[in-house]
């Protein structure tokens, strides 16, 4: 290749790849800077026509040929139809005689997707040269559509991303970003929803930023036209629709403002969002439709804010009793305006107290359903939580549980270790309680729909069950289950010190019938449990507190707690359950009872209890040896157990393989 070139103020001439200065002259103009000649014998002659272009920004030449390379310049040469194309720069891997795209002052090898998206990387014309010539080819266009962001051209990257419709992930959180910065921050959203949390929650805090200035614009102004503007800026936002709504409410357009609390429940059906559209109602006397929405509402929660409003609906619906029940809680938790709309006597809290006052109230966040008992330490309230039913334990006044307000946490780790405890949740215990009927020491309890063994012990409606042939075998499965709690219990360090029928509950009714009622528990469709963990107490600690009939002499007499004690409360509540009688006479129970009180009298009950011989004609045979043990103290809870699913397995032949795993893993224990 022959050719004239002029670089600045020095001219060369170059003549089949030898480079030396050159005198004279060249008309070089713009990117012109020389031309091809024709060299003969030391003679020159231009050929204007050929000329020799500089490559810059702006050149776009779809297919040259590289030539060779003028290495003092480190200059490439380029064939492009009549003319020479000059690029001054490093060229990684150069084809020679091989075609090249010029594009934009940039060569790439002609088919190389690699130099194309580097190239883009380095100029964004040539990024927007891609999107509009490899229209199928996707990694291009994502490739492209980065530099766009890359170099700040937002406007053409969220273009080019819409019209191609761009669904990979990392490109879309790129466009993303740009959304933000030409305003289109709901797009942008969208996009942070599917992708990244992280970035949603900080555009939305962004734009919830402006929306609260606007609020307070709108505070300084009175402009209502500014909270119109807010609405419209982040749809699941509802703090301009509250504004919008109190707006109208002092306009006293109460109309208006229901269709803006509306929408906010719509946004946010959140607990203050749905009192503030039943109040809305209400004004508007649509009292019914009040009453669903804050009932929803106290799904969520209760507290005296609900119980107004739904006192308020109630009344608007004429019923006046109902509406007296919201008032009179609403008012004894210091809502003014509800105390003006009961009696006053009506606060009074009876002595001795009654339980049932609590109906409707809500305890620690649970609202109150229903009495379920009332028994010598507590009542016991069904109660219910975010749809969800418990059982909540209150402790008499008049009880002082000292030491079980330090012990109830572990209890409520302990009620974990074991399918047949009853679980505990929470516990509210403050020994320097001042307001009983607000804020009760309570334990929040796993509810059991069955109900208790005592109420199949005595109720009519289970006589077929009781009376049935596999009565038995239900009865040491029950008890069998039982001992495995129990035992969870001692392991750590605690006695159960109130084992009982009416603390060994079902999760589910237990069928009336004796086949029935055997199968729903070998198929864990009705589960025994032990309640009442609350008063456990810790293994040598005095107790305080027993069930007659049920508790050991020396328990009954405040000695310190140990495992015997539990294994004799079991073995009544079996002798119990197997005959529906207790194990010794009327009058022993009265003379240890007489023991309590007068302690002079307790050495001589204690050796008429040991002396004692308990009925064992209506005990099935494979059970007497459990009872006389078990009522004298010679027999631990795991040997009990042991010997339960000994009788399960051997005399009844139920679920056999599962019971001799479970025996032997409480064995190797």
């Amino acid at each position: 290749m022959q050719l004239v070139l002029q670089l600045e103020n020095e001219k060369y001439l170059y003549v089949d790849g030898v480079l030396r200065p050159y005198d004279g002259k060249i008309r070089a103009k713009d990117d012109v800077i020389g031309y091809r000649i024709v060299y003969d014998a030391g003679k020159i002659k231009l050929l204007n026509e050929y000329k020799v272009i500089k490559v810059n920004d702006s050149n776009l030449v779809v297919q040259a040929i590289l030539r060779e390379k003028i290495e003092k310049l480190n200059a490439y040469l380029f064939e492009y139809e009549n003319n020479i194309y000059i690029y001054f720069g490093d060229i990684k891997n150069p084809k020679y005689n091989f075609p090249y795209m010029i594009i934009y002052g940039i060569p790439v090898a002609l088919g190389s997707k690699d130099e194309l998206i580097e190239a883009m990387n380095k100029d964004y014309k040539v990024a927007l040269f891609g999107l509009e010539n490899f229209k199928n080819d996707i990694k291009i266009i994502n490739n492209a559509i980065f530099s766009l962001v890359k170099f700040d051209k937002c406007i053409d990257a969220v273009k080019y991303y819409r019209e191609y419709k761009i669904s990979d992930p990392e490109v879309s959180l790129a466009v993303a970003q740009c959304m933000e910065k030409i305003g289109e921050e709901l797009e942008a959203l969208k996009i942070y929803s599917f992708l990244s949390e992280e970035k949603y929650r900080e555009l939305e805090s962004k734009i919830r930023e402006k929306i609260n200035n606007m609020i307070e614009e709108y505070k300084k102004s009175g402009n209502v036209k500014t909270l119109m503007d807010a609405v419209r800026m982040l749809p699941t936002y509802d703090a301009p629709l509250i504004e919008l709504g109190w707006h109208f409410v002092n306009k006293r357009k109460f109309d208006e403002a229901l269709k803006y609390f509306d929408e906010a429940v719509k946004r946010s059906p959140t607990f203050h969002n749905l009192l503030l559209y039943a109040w809305a109602l209400i004004n508007n006397e649509q009292y019914k439709k009040a009453l669903e929405v804050i009932e929803k509402a106290e799904k969520i929660k209760r507290n005296a804010g609900s119980a107004y409003i739904k006192g308020l609906a109630l009344e608007g619906l004429n019923a006046f009793s109902h509406a007296e029940r919201e008032f009179l809680y609403a008012c004894r938790e210091g809502i003014i305006d509800a105390c003006m709309k009961i009696r006053s006597y009506k606060l009074y809290v009876p002595e001795p107290f009654d339980p049932s006052v609590w109906l409707g109230y809500v305890l620690y966040g649970y609202e109150v359903k229903q009495l379920l008992g009332n028994g010598g330490m507590g009542y016991v309230l069904l109660v219910e939580r975010n749809g969800r039913k418990y059982a909540m334990k209150v402790m008499k006044k008049e009880y002082t549980f000292v030491e079980m307000l330090y012990e109830v946490a572990k209890m409520q780790e302990i009620s974990k270790r074991s399918e047949y405890l009853v679980k505990i949740f929470a516990s509210f215990l403050d020994e320097n309680w001042t307001d009983y009927f607000s804020s009760p020491p309570a334990i929040i309890m796993e509810y059991m729909e069955g109900g208790d063994l005592r109420s199949v012990l005595v109720d009519p409606e289970y006589s077929a069950l009781r009376h049935s042939v596999k009565w038995p075998q239900v009865i040491a499965f029950i008890f069998s289950k039982l001992a495995k709690a129990i035992i969870e219990v001692h392991k750590e360090g605690y006695v159960h010190c109130d084992i009982k029928p009416s603390n060994i509950l079902f999760n589910r009714k237990l069928p009336r019938y004796g086949e029935d009622a055997l199968n729903a528990l070998t198929k864990s469709e009705v589960i025994p449990k032990l309640s009442d963990l609350g008063s456990s107490v810790k293994l040598g600690t005095p107790v305080m507190h027993y069930t007659p009939y049920y508790a050991h002499p020396l328990q009954r007499f405040g000695n310190k707690a140990e495992t015997m004690f539990d294994v004799y409360s079991f073995t009544v509540s079996l002798y119990v359950s197997l005959t529906n009688n207790f194990p010794f006479p009327e009058w022993l129970e009265n003379e240890i009872e007489e023991a309590v009180k007068d302690s002079e009298k307790r050495k001589q009950a204690l050796e008429d209890f040991y002396n004692a011989v308990p009925r064992l004609d209506y005990i099935p045979s494979e059970f007497r040896d459990i009872i006389v043990r078990g009522l004298r103290g010679e027999i631990s809870m795991l040997e009990i157990n042991k010997e339960l699913e000994e009788i399960l397995i051997e005399e009844y032949n139920i679920d056999s393989n599962n019971l001799e795993n479970e025996a032997e893993k409480l064995i190797n224990y």
